[in-house]
């Protein structure tokens, strides 16, 4: 027996040492504990936001770099907590940090619950999610730690918010044309001094490279591969290492440039290594793994090779900022209670509670992603004759030119017939396309219904499923006194390579077997009483007329049935 109870003394020696290693550690670092759970709730709630955004590394855009931002923002809070820490404790109005830290929370929420359903389909290209992210973490910081603290931490907000790719994808289109010319003609003044095998296309970025086998191949450099990625990435990345730096500000401007500069020319590197693979005989290695992989390894040399100049730029951390701590402080601290008292698990409870909801609602988001592939490209075609199911039919009737004076030059609207098997009477689907999105907004075509004096009975907007929310319409059209219901939505497509919008109306009669095409409601100014009215009903949540609502009972079902079922076959067709 005596042999058995040794070790398991000794291994009950062992856990008790553990035990109080951890216990002193936990004490050691109690007001960090706070911040860890802020963290790891950010991450909890805001899971797939984050895991979609670590999908652009994988993209070849200048965004690609971006997902790596919240890493750089934890390090700024610890680098800058523990410059803090020996700095007199700031004064704390409670009433005023929750004040402030309790609505961005709850704005917070917001912008991933109702946003999505007023944004529909347009969602995923503004990413109100990543503000969302910012504004979570700020709120929760403020809430656990005041408004001193998270103003302290202030850069490590501002580069979360800086996440935010609708910043880049809105503003950067000149900044990549400038960026693609400069590559292209750094690459042609290249190509005609080092023998690559290699000799300029017709037109400008394509380069011709000779093959040991086959034919020789094309390789045209575009803005995706102009060296804008890590140029950016860099400019923020870097931004991000330069606040909690201290050397003045020309010495860190210096640095930074210098950091930028040194991206391009890794880039450029990263192009003339491609090309070589190809003409040594490694083409598909060249464009395909190779090309994917080199520039993560380069950037990451980038970064690496800057953080190692940094004394050479007389760069340092900031010196700590030391306060003196007054002499009650101490005892102050060690008599606060250590154990969970019933206020902290409250806190705490409303703490996990709140991160499960937002977490829910994050994941809800997943629909709205099939329209964007992360570089603000949509991923859903036009509206035609290829958009119909198994078994129906959708055939266009009509076109209407004048279109362009109200929704632009580049609009179409085209008129289809949709027949739907099993069922005897027509759909008409109205599919307005233009590379204007304001117009649509403009002309919606509740407003249009609206000036042709319509008898609007029901207006309510709907689900139709995947991420889409439509609006539901029933009316009687004065011009030739029938009665029609119509469902519509609006989406940005992938038309021929450019992002257009689209209005897709399906109407049909609630009266079967009806002759009567619906009218064409045509799109008139877009006056203070027709905004009123849209206000109006936007916070009404419309209204629906509950005399016509056994007629058209049937046709509407029939139309959201339709409309989903097109909706649900167009967005898997473009995942």
């Amino acid at each position: 027996m005596s042999d058995v109870s040794l070790p398991a003394s000794g291994l009950g020696t062992q856990a008790n040492l553990w035990l109080d290693r951890a216990a002193q550690f936990a004490k050691k670092h109690r007001e960090a504990w706070p911040a860890v759970a802020i963290v790891v709730a950010t991450v909890a709630a805001y899971h797939f936001t984050l895991a979609s955004m670590f999908d652009f590394l994988r993209l070849d855009t200048p965004l690609a770099y971006l997902p790596l931002l919240p890493l750089f923002c934890v390090g700024i809070a610890i680098i800058t907590a523990r410059r803090f820490q020996f700095a007199k404790r700031p004064i704390q109005d409670r009433q005023v940090d929750f004040l402030v830290g309790i609505p961005m929370v709850v704005l917070a929420l917001l912008l991933i619950t109702l946003a999505p359903v007023i944004a529909s389909t347009y969602y995923w290209s503004d990413r109100a999610d990543v503000v969302s992210m910012a504004l979570f973490a700020a709120g929760a910081t403020i809430i656990g730690y005041g408004i001193t603290w998270m103003w302290r931490l202030k850069a490590s907000f501002i580069f979360l918010l800086l996440m935010w790719p609708a910043l880049y994808l809105h503003l950067m289109a000149g900044v990549m044309q400038r960026f693609t010319d400069v590559t292209n003609s750094a690459l042609a003044h290249i190509v005609q001094h080092v023998p690559l095998g290699t000799t300029l296309g017709a037109n400008l970025g394509d380069l011709i490279v000779t093959v040991p086998k086959g034919a020789p191949l094309t390789i045209s450099v575009v803005s995706a591969c102009s060296g804008a990625n890590s140029v950016l990435g860099f400019a923020l990345i870097g931004a991000a290492i330069l606040t909690v730096m201290g050397g003045g500000r020309g010495r860190k401007l210096l640095w930074w440039i210098t950091g930028m500069a040194l991206a391009f020319a890794l880039n450029i590197v990263r192009l003339i290594s491609i090309i070589f693979l190809a003409h040594i005989g490694h083409p598909s290695l060249a464009l395909g793994g190779y090309h994917a992989v080199i520039g993560l390894v380069l950037f990451a040399i980038v970064v690496l090779v800057m953080l190692w100049v940094l004394p050479l730029f007389g760069l340092h951390y900031k010196e700590q900022v030391k306060d003196r701590i007054p002499a009650g402080a101490a005892a102050a601290a060690a008599a606060r209670p250590r154990g969970w008292t019933r206020k902290r698990k409250v806190a705490t409870g409303v703490v996990v509670a709140l991160t499960a909801v937002v977490a829910l609602a994050d994941h809800g988001l997943q629909p709205y992603a099939a329209f964007d592939d992360g570089s603000g490209s949509p991923t859903v075609k036009p509206f035609g004759a290829a958009s119909a199911l198994k078994g129906w039919t959708i055939e266009p009737i009509a076109q209407y030119p004048w279109v362009t004076q109200y929704f632009g030059q580049n609009s179409t609207w085209y008129r289809y017939t949709v027949v739907r098997p099993g069922l005897s009477n027509v759909s008409y689907a109205d599919v307005v396309l233009t590379d204007d999105k304001g117009s649509l907004d403009a002309y919606n075509l509740l407003n249009c219904f609206l000036f042709h004096n319509y008898d609007i009975r029901t207006s309510e907007k709907i689900d139709l499923g995947n991420g889409v929310y439509g609006l539901l319409l029933n009316y009687t059209d004065p011009a030739t006194n029938t009665k029609w219901a119509t469902v519509s939505w609006a989406w940005p497509v992938n038309n021929k390579g450019d992002t257009y919008y689209e209005r897709i109306a399906l109407t049909s009669s609630p009266i079967q077997g009806t002759s009567v095409q619906p009218g064409v409601a045509q799109p008139q100014g877009f006056g203070i009483q027709d905004l009123l009215l849209d206000l109006l009903n936007g916070v009404s949540g419309g209204h629906n007329d509950p005399n016509a609502a056994p007629l058209f009972k049937t046709v509407d079902g029939a139309l959201q049935g339709e409309a989903g079922s097109l909706v649900g076959h167009t967005v898997q067709a473009g995942s």
